[in-house]
C-alpha cells in the first residue's frame, strides 16, 4: 500500500532517504536540497512501509502563504512510477495550489535532453506524471549563464541608461509598449488574464518581491540620442545570483539589436555590483532573445520546461 503525505517537522531528512538523484541531470538544480528552505509541510512524499518511493518539493518565499513552484520531482523507478507520481502530486496540488493560481513546474533538463535516451526518459516520466495530475505545457525556455570569465562585452554607447527610479511613469510606459506584443509567453499570458494595464502592474510587484532581489536598485530606462524611450532592462537577483527579471525594446525600435545594448548595460550594472555569475532565460520560441544573449557571451546551459 502506498501512502501520500507532506512532511512533519523534523521530518525533512525523510526527503533524502529517497536515494540518488538522476544521473542523466533531470530536475537537478544548481544548490543541494538543504540549502533551499523548504518548509516541511510543503514537502511530499509517497511511501510504502518505510521507503520513500516518489517526492515532491514546492517551494515559496519565507513570507509566502503558498509555494511559487514546484522545484523538485522525482516519481520513482518502479513499473508504476508514472502513476505513483501522479497521484503524488494530485494531493500535493489539491492541498497546496488556491484559486486559480496553481504553483508552476519548471522542470529542469540538460540542454541535449532530447538526444539522450536517459535524459529524455526521465523526463517523460515527470512530464506524464504531472499531465496525469492535471498538468500541460505553458513553454520551453532556454537556460543561459554569463560570468566575468565570458569576458565583459563594452558599451556599444548607442543608448543612454537612466535609473528607473528616477522616473517610474517612463517605465510603466515602456513596459506596456513592450507587453503589447511581446514574444515572451508570461508577459503573453498575464495581459490575457489581467489585461495590459495590470500586466504591468504585476510585473513590477513580481520583481519587487524576488528573494533576494535589488527593487528599482538595478533597473535602467534605455532613451535614444533625440530622447526617444526605447527599452527598459530591470536586473535584479534571485539566491543563485543575478538575473535579468525583464528586458524589452518597443516596437517601433526594434530590429536594430538594441536587446544587446540592454544586456550587456545589465551585465555593467551586475558587474559593478560584485555578482559573479548571471543567470537567465528566454522562450525557446524567441529567437531574438535567445541570439542577443549569444551575441552577449553568454553560454547555453540548459533548459526548462515549464507546466502549469
Amino acid at each position: 500500500m502506498t501512502m501520500f503525505r507532506a512532511l512533519r517537522e523534523g521530518e525533512l531528512h525523510r526527503y533524502d532517504e529517497y536515494g540518488d538523484e538522476p544521473a542523466s541531470g533531470v530536475g537537478i538544480r544548481a544548490r543541494p536540497f538543504d540549502e533551499e528552505g523548504y518548509r516541511p509541510e510543503w514537502v511530499w512524499v509517497a511511501e510504502r512501509g518505510d521507503r520513500v518511493v516518489a517526492r515532491a518539493a514546492f517551494w515559496g518565499p519565507p513570507d509566502a502563504d503558498r509555494p511559487w513552484q514546484l522545484d523538485r520531482f522525482d516519481p520513482g523507478t518502479g513499473p508504476d512510477r508514472v502513476e505513483v507520481g501522479a497521484e503524488l502530486l494530485r494531493r500535493a496540488y489539491a492541498e497546496l495550489a488556491t484559486g486559480e493560481e496553481r504553483p508552476s513546474y519548471p522542470m529542469i533538463l540538460p540542454a541535449d535532453w532530447r538526444d539522450r535516451p536517459d535524459a529524455t526518459a526521465d523526463a517523460e516520466d515527470r512530464i506524464g506524471a504531472a499531465q496525469r495530475a492535471g498538468l500541460s505545457l505553458f513553454v520551453e525556455r532556454i537556460s543561459v549563464q554569463w560570468t566575468p570569465a565570458d569576458g565583459l562585452p563594452p558599451r556599444p554607447g548607442r543608448l543612454r541608461f537612466v535609473p528607473a527610479a528616477e522616473d517610474p511613469d517612463a517605465t510603466r510606459d515602456v513596459l506596456g509598449r513592450i507587453c503589447t506584443d511581446s514574444l515572451d509567453a508570461y508577459a503573453q499570458r498575464d495581459i490575457e488574464r489581467y489585461g495590459l494595464a495590470k500586466a504591468v502592474e504585476v510585473t513590477i510587484e513580481e520583481l519587487e518581491q524576488m528573494p533576494n532581489g535589488t527593487g528599482w536598485d538595478r533597473w535602467r530606462v534605455a532613451f535614444a540620442p533625440g530622447g526617444a524611450r526605447v527599452g527598459i532592462v530591470l536586473g535584479t537577483r534571485n539566491p543563485n545570483g543575478g538575473t535579468i527579471g525583464y528586458l524589452g525594446v518597443v516596437p517601433e525600435h526594434r530590429g536594430h539589436h538594441y536587446s544587446d545594448d540592454l544586456v550587456i548595460e545589465a551585465l555593467h550594472v551586475f558587474t559593478a555590483a560584485g555578482e559573479t555569475v548571471v543567470n537567465d532565460a528566454t522562450d525557446v520560441g524567441n529567437a531574438p532573445m535567445a541570439a542577443s544573449f549569444a551575441r552577449c557571451r553568454y553560454r547555453v546551459t540548459g533548459r526548462r520546461y515549464v507546466l502549469v
